[in-house]
C-alpha cells in the first residue's frame, strides 16, 4: 500500500505539470509523459519504455499499466519534448511524500544515530558532460587540448546511516548559472544555496551534515549552524593551514580502533580538539 501510496502522490504532481500543447491533441495526460520517464528509473532498464511495448504486443498487459495505472505508453521523444523545458523543482514535494512515509511506517528510526541525530550527506555529482554540446545552464572548463568542455552538475542530498544499505534522497541543487552572478557557479555556493532553501524543513530531524573538504569552508558552516545544525566536514591540510597548525605538536584526547578490511586489519586513530578557529583571522568560526 505504501508503494501505491507514493505513486499516486507522483502521478497527481505529474498531472499538474506545464502543459505545452495546443489543440485537440489529448491522447497523453501530462501524467502519462511523467509515469514513463518515472519508470525507467523505477524498473533500471534504459530501454525501458520499449520493453514495454514488446510486452503489452505479446502478453496483452505492461508493468506501465498494472504497476502506474497507465493507459497509453508515450514515446522516448514525446515524453522527453514535454518533460524537457518543466522546472525540476515541480517535482521536489515529491521527496517530502517520501520522508512522510518512511516516518508514518517507523522506517525513520534505522535512520537515527548519535542519540537521535540524522545523517544528512551532501555532494557535488556531474551527470552532463561533452565537447560538442552545450546549453545555457551548462557550466564549462578549458582542457589540456585547449577545447572548451560543457558539463552539468549539482549537489545531491540523502539520508543516510552507518551500516544501512539504503540511501534515501532528498532535493537536489543544480550548479547552473546565476542571475547577475559574475563568477560560474560552484559545488560551495549550492551547498550553500541548498541548506538556505531545504534546512529548515529538515531541522526537526536533528541533522548532521555530512561533506567533503569543499564543504569545510567558513561560510558553509555558518549556514549550518544558522539552520540548527551540526557538521561532520573533511578539513584537508592543503586548505585549512591555520586549523593544523593549531594541531601542531598539542597532546590531545585520541582514540584507537581496528577495524577489519577484507583479510587484513587497519588502525583508524582520532584525536579530539575543541574551539580550533577554521580559518585565520579576526572573525574566524571556532570548530570542535
Amino acid at each position: 500500500m505504501v508503494l501505491e501510496s507514493l505513486i499516486a502522490g507522483i502521478k497527481v504532481l505529474f498531472a499538474a505539470l506545464p502543459d505545452r500543447r495546443r489543440g485537440q491533441n489529448s491522447t497523453f495526460e501530462m501524467s502519462d509523459f511523467g509515469l514513463a520517464a518515472y519508470s525507467t528509473f523505477f524498473m533500471q532498464s534504459p530501454s525501458f519504455l520499449a520493453h514495454q511495448k514488446m510486452l503489452e504486443r505479446g502478453r496483452g498487459k505492461s508493468n506501465c499499466q498494472t504497476l502506474f495505472g497507465m493507459v497509453n505508453i508515450p514515446t522516448d521523444n514525446q515524453t522527453r519534448s514535454m518533460l524537457d523545458p518543466v522546472p525540476p523543482e515541480r517535482l521536489f514535494p515529491a521527496f517530502g511524500q517520501i520522508l512522510d512515509a518512511l516516518s508514518a511506517g517507523g522506517g525513520l528510526a534505522t535512520f537515527q544515530c548519535l542519540d537521535g541525530h540524522v545523517l544528512i550527506a551532501l555532494d557535488g555529482t556531474e551527470y552532463f558532460c561533452s565537447q560538442n554540446l552545450g546549453c545555457d545552464n551548462c557550466s564549462c572548463r578549458a582542457r589540456a587540448n585547449g577545447r572548451i568542455e560543457h558539463f552539468h552538475a549539482m549537489v545531491s542530498a540523502a539520508l543516510v546511516a552507518p551500516g544501512h544499505e539504503r540511501a534515501i534522497p532528498l532535493e537536489p541543487e543544480f550548479i547552473v548559472p546565476q542571475d547577475g552572478a559574475e563568477k560560474q557557479d560552484c559545488e560551495a555556493r549550492a551547498t550553500y544555496r541548498w541548506l538556505a532553501a531545504h534546512g529548515p524543513q529538515y531541522a526537526h530531524l536533528k541533522p548532521i551534515y555530512l561533506g567533503d573538504d569543499l564543504s569545510s569552508r567558513q561560510p558553509t558552516c555558518e549556514a549550518v549552524l544558522a539552520i540548527g545544525g551540526h557538521f561532520l566536514f573533511t578539513a584537508k591540510p592543503s586548505s585549512h593551514k591555520t586549523l593544523y597548525e593549531w594541531l601542531e605538536g598539542v597532546d590531545v584526547p585520541s582514540m584507537e580502533k581496528k577495524v577489519k578490511q577484507g583479510a587484513r586489519f587497519v588502525t583508524h586513530r582520532y584525536r579530539w580538539m575543541e574551539g580550533v578557529p577554521i580559518r585565520d583571522g579576526t572573525d574566524a568560526l571556532l570548530v570542535n
